[in-house]
């Protein structure tokens, strides 16, 4: 008999302040576009996946709660074959996703119909700002291309008291930390990290830089790097995208379970994402179908922090390491040029 296994992956984290009406809102994606019509951006589907050097890189944790959700219906332990891709392996492996999410800040389940499981992920997250990021009028250079960006490029307090420096060492190499409005969530930006293999290493490396601030804002010489004072000023480039693609290191791979042959026909996922003044806005769907077979005087220095080089963006919980979103910029394909 043919079994077929269906699995819809979904991801919704909105970012809304106010009800929605008939106009256009700043949350609102652009039209969808496939990512064969890019040529330097791509999807993975673990923070395992190794990345290219020059290419934009997305994760949403989606994919991996609803493959779980569908190894779980099977309820039977999985076997892949000697010749399985390494994507495919890492995919079974990965533990990555766990506790990214807290169980009532999502779905996942899965259900046999007419002989197909179909196996079911889903959340969404609100992230809205206390307030606006000013909106800048000059525009920053970005891989020679000049794009539209936000930040705070005079001083503002209602700004400053959800922005945290947590790790800072010249103005090429930091992290910034913006807390939405529900601070049981946490937006980082990171400039300076290099050698990364993987987005995995990316968050390592980004934890280690974290721990090593906390200690060296204790030095009262040190401590004016993690306050944003009056002189300081900081600029992100807006990014708007909605892009699909079917992972083909994942599709025609083969496994086993109680003694029947599955085959993935289809692994698709579809992800949109929003960064600007207003908040971060991130929507993500997935389908997988497989089928059977001193005393010296302190000088503070002003910091101009301008995210014009590679970045990551890393969204997450306050209090867990696993993210539900990464984005690795590399280059202005994905952001909004003028």
């Amino acid at each position: 008999m043919r079994i077929t296994i269906t699995a819809i992956f979904l991801i919704s984290i909105v970012c809304i302040s106010c009800k929605r009406t008939n106009q256009q809102g700043w949350d609102d994606l652009p039209e969808v576009t496939n990512i064969s019509k890019l040529q330097r951006t791509e999807f993975v589907t673990t923070l395992e996946c190794p990345i290219n050097d020059n290419k934009n890189v997305i994760y949403a944790t989606a994919f991996q709660y609803a493959w779980k959700s569908l190894i779980e219906k099977l309820n039977s332990p999985i076997s892949l074959t000697k010749s399985s891709s390494s994507e495919f392996l890492l995919l079974n492996q990965s533990i990555s996703y766990k506790n990214a999410l807290m169980e009532d800040e999502y779905s996942a389940d899965a259900e046999i119909v007419d002989d197909k499981i179909i196996a079911k992920a889903f959340f969404n997250k609100s992230l809205p700002f206390s307030s606006k990021l000013q909106k800048l009028d000059s525009p920053i250079l970005f891989s020679k291309a000049r794009v539209v960006a936000f930040g705070m490029q005079s001083y503002d307090y209602k700004i400053a008291n959800f922005t945290e420096i947590l790790s800072y060492k010249d103005d090429y190499h930091f992290i910034l930390k913006l807390t939405p409005k529900d601070n049981q969530h946490e937006i980082l930006l990171i400039k300076g990290i290099s050698g990364i293999k993987n987005l995995s290493d990316a968050i390592k490396k980004t934890n280690n830089l974290i721990e090593a601030g906390k200690n060296e804002m204790k030095n009262v010489k040190e401590s004016w790097k993690y306050s944003l004072n009056e002189t300081d000023t900081f600029s992100i480039p807006t990014i708007k995208f909605n892009l699909e693609t079917n992972y083909s290191k994942i599709e025609g791979q083969e496994f086993d379970a109680k003694d029947k042959k599955y085959t993935v026909e289809t692994a698709y996922q579809r992800t949109g994402f929003i960064l600007n003044e207003n908040g971060a806005v991130v929507e993500s769907e997935s389908r997988m179908i497989a089928a059977d077979s001193t005393s010296e005087p302190i000088q503070i220095k002003a910091k101009k922090m301008v995210f014009d080089k590679p970045f990551f963006v890393i969204i997450k919980r306050v209090q867990t390491d696993n993210p539900y979103f990464v984005i690795y910029v590399q280059n202005n394909e994905l952001l909004t040029k003028l």
